[in-house]
Order: structure tokens, then sequence, then C-alpha cells
């Protein structure tokens, strides 16, 4: 199981703590901007309010004899200009609520309304008063500050774009780095490919790249003495298979009969774990250069070679469908292998009178062998483990090594395809599968197995 965290990557905590860091900026910038613009929109309304009286005396604008509007710098913000002489208008009207006011600016309320007033004196003593609505001033103003917000919330999203390329095209090697280690077998992983990496990854790299070197030499050691130790064994196990069968000619008894029955399985069951072992160090093994196998004219042979043993126990063995033209990288004896190895499960674990049926076709992209049984199954826990070697399903009493489909692993991940066993749908047994990539076009294809 992998620990808490461990999906996090790198790229998206960069790139997110950066999101971060720019929108909280953006946004402090933002605050800030619509508070000058709004502060800078006011100023320029109360310049229109001071432009006007200035004009008034000056003589530039008539001084009106009542109160008039005259169009503001702004559509709907008119300016209302408001004489105040001396004793005040009407009751209640504006000028009544204006005359007590001294010169400058103020803000009252008037009929339910709010204005803005810069209150002045204009020639020998008179006095003038220039009024804005609040409502429409505020609305000019904050759609002002609004503008000035746009060209930053654009340019919010066009930087953390820009961040994010920035942040993967960094990374870019890194990530090349695991999708070579994931994509390749123990060997060839373990030779990464010289890329440029950020310096302050670069010594870690290094380190991956020398632990993948001891663990590629101590695994060949391994491999090298597993199959040196089956092969030794193969010739002292053969001599004791002839004496046990010479052994019959001399033995008499049925007990002692029996015995010898149980010691001759027993030797067959240790030869059938060293060829297992053999196949398994193979399997692990560099292979040489792969070729274009035939998947249909691999999954015929293989399927004609386990007719034998499925006879033995009435179990109708066939072909459903077999695409032709399908062709992957690899090698016949490898896809032989990962075939006879399901095919003997299948075989093994199916009762008698069952149906096994292999298949060979094209899905999208890929070519799929696929070996459908009529065992008792398996439940989920133990789906997990049945690719780990020597692991065998508990109450299985069945003879076996629990290698077959660790081989069919090793293979699969060595030829850059997919081994997968699940219960088959609205019946009983499992269903294998296995996937892998059709080759390109233009090689020469391998014999058959």
């Amino acid at each position: 199981m992998k620990r808490a965290g461990a999906h996090r990557s790198l790229e998206g905590q960069l790139s997110l703590g950066l999101f971060a860091t720019i929108v909280l900026t953006g946004g402090v910038a933002g605050l800030l901007s619509f508070s000058w613009g709004l502060h800078d929109a006011n100023e320029l309304l109360d310049g229109t309010l001071q432009d006007t009286i200035s004009m008034i005396a000056s003589g530039q604008m008539a001084l009106p004899q009542r109160p008039a509007q005259f169009p503001g710098s702004e559509p709907d913000n008119d300016v209302l200009i408001v004489p105040l002489a001396p004793g005040g208008g009407p009751r209640g009207s504006l000028a009544t609520t204006l005359d007590p006011l001294s010169d400058g600016f103020h803000t009252v309320q008037w009929e339910r309304r709010s204005w803005r007033v810069l209150v002045g004196t204009i020639g020998t003593g008179g006095r003038l008063a220039v009024a804005q609505q609040t409502e429409v001033r505020d609305e000019i103003a904050q759609h002002s500050a609004i503008r000035t917000l746009v060209p930053l919330l654009v340019l919010i999203p066009l930087l953390m774009f820009l961040v994010r390329q920035v942040v993967r095209r960094t990374l870019g090697p890194v990530a090349s780095l695991a999708r070579h280690v994931d994509s390749n077998a123990i060997g060839p992983a373990a030779r990464l490919p010289e890329v440029e990496v950020p310096r302050e990854i670069e010594p870690f790299v290094q380190s991956i790249r020398s632990l993948l070197q001891e663990l590629t030499q101590a695994l060949e050691q391994q491999q090298r003495f597993v199959a040196n130790a089956a092969h030794e064994l193969r010739s002292p196990m053969a001599a004791l298979q002839l004496q046990a069968a010479n052994m019959e000619r001399v033995v008499s008894g049925e007990d002692a009969l029996a015995r010898l029955d149980e010691l001759r399985l027993g030797l067959q069951r240790m030869q059938h774990l060293l060829e297992q072992l053999l196949s398994m160090a193979r399997s692990e093994a560099e292979q040489g250069d792969a070729c274009q196998v035939r998947v249909g004219d691999v999954a015929r042979e293989v399927l004609a070679a386990c007719v034998p043993a499925a006879a033995a126990k009435a179990i109708d063995m066939g072909m459903d469908r077999c695409d032709e033209h399908l062709l992957v990288a690899g090698t016949v004896v490898d896809l032989a292998t990962l075939l006879r190895n399901a095919l003997d499960n299948a075989i093994k674990y199916s009762p008698p009178h069952a149906v096994v049926t292999v298949s060979a076709y094209r899905d999208g992209n890929d070519a799929v062998l696929s070996v459908e049984d009529e065992g008792p199954g398996m439940a989920p826990p133990q789906l997990e483990r049945v690719f780990e070697p020597f692991y065998r399903v508990p109450g299985v009493r069945e003879p076996g090594s629990g290698l077959g489909l660790a081989i069919v692993a090793a293979i699969s991940k060595r030829l850059g395809g997919k081994a997968t066993l699940l219960p088959r749908r609205a019946r009983t047994g499992m269903r294998f599968e296995y996937r892998q990539p059709l080759a390109a076009p233009g090689g020469s294809a391998a014999p058959g197995a």
C-alpha cells in the first residue's frame, strides 16, 4: 500500500504553491488597485465641481438665477448649480439646506438622496453651491476602479498557465526518467539515460542510478545462482528417476509398490519445480533483440501442444477467436512460455469435462491473448498475490510450484505488456488476459513457436 501523501507530485506541489502565491498577491494587488482607482475617480469628480465654480467665478459660465442642471463629465452625472442668495430660498428647498454650510466639500441628504456638495464664494461675497448625486458618483467611480482591475484579472490566469508550463518543463527530465524505469525491466531500467535535471535533483538521480546498478548486479547474481543450482540438480534428479524406474522391476508387494509410486510422484514434482526455476531465471534474464511475433501462430501451436494434457482430463479445449496478422515485439519463446503457463493453470484447476477457451484478437492498438476456464475461481484478496513467486492459493490440492504466473508476470514486464487474472462474468471460473501494444508495421515476423 502507498503511504499517506505518496501520491503528491513535486510538480503538483510546486504548481499549487505558486498558484496560491499568485492568487494571494493578485488579490492584494487587486484590492489596492481598486481602492486607489476609487479614490482617484472621486478626486476627478470633485475636480469637476471645482472647475464648475472656477468657470462661473471667471465669467466663462453665467451664474443662473435659480438652481439649474448642467451636463457633467459622465452621462447621468449632471452638475446641479445652486446660487445661495442671502436669506436662502423657499423653506425646504436645496438652497435653504445648503446655505448654512461653510465653504468647501460636504455630503448632505436632501429629498432622501445623498449629495456631494462644494460651496464657494464668488465675486463680491456671493456664494454658490455645486452638487452631484453621490449614488451616481459612486457608480461612476466603481466602474472606473473596476476597469483598472481588468488587466490584472486577465494577467492572473496567464501567469498561472505560464508557471504551470515552466514547472512542467523544468521537471520534464525527472518525469522522463520515471517513465523509463516504469516501462522497462530491472536491467534496462537501471541504465538511466543521461538527461539534464535541475542541479538540486542531480545528487538524488546519481544515487538512484548507483542503487539501481547495485540492485541489478545482486539480482543477476541471484538469477545465475538459481539457474546454475537448478541446472546442476537436473542430472541427479534424472538419475533418481531412473533408479526409481529400475526399482519397479525388483520390488514386489502392494505396499512397496505404493510407496514407490509416491516416491516417483515426488521426484516428478521436484523435476517440474526445477524446470520452473530454470524458466523463471530465463524469463527474468535479459534476452536478445526482440523481433515481430505472430500472436495467432504462437497461440495455435501452444494450444496444440496442450491438447494431450487436456484430453487426459476430458477437457474440451479450443480456440474461440484468432485474428490474423497480429504482430507484437518480443520472442516466440517468451510469448509461448507465457501462454503455456496460463493454459497449464486453466487445465490443472478446471474439473473434468470442463471447457477451456483460448482467444487471440485485436482490441484497439493492443493484441490480446485470453484463456477462460471453468475452475473454482479465487477471492479478490488472492487475486492480488497470484503473480507473486511461490504463492499457492490456500486449500488447493492440485500439485504445483507457485511459479507459473510469476513467470508470466516477469515476461509481460519485459515485453511491455500487462497480464491480469479476473473472475468470469456470470460464470464460474477465471479469465486470464494478456495485453501488449501491437508492433509497428514494417519489421520481419518470426516463425511460430
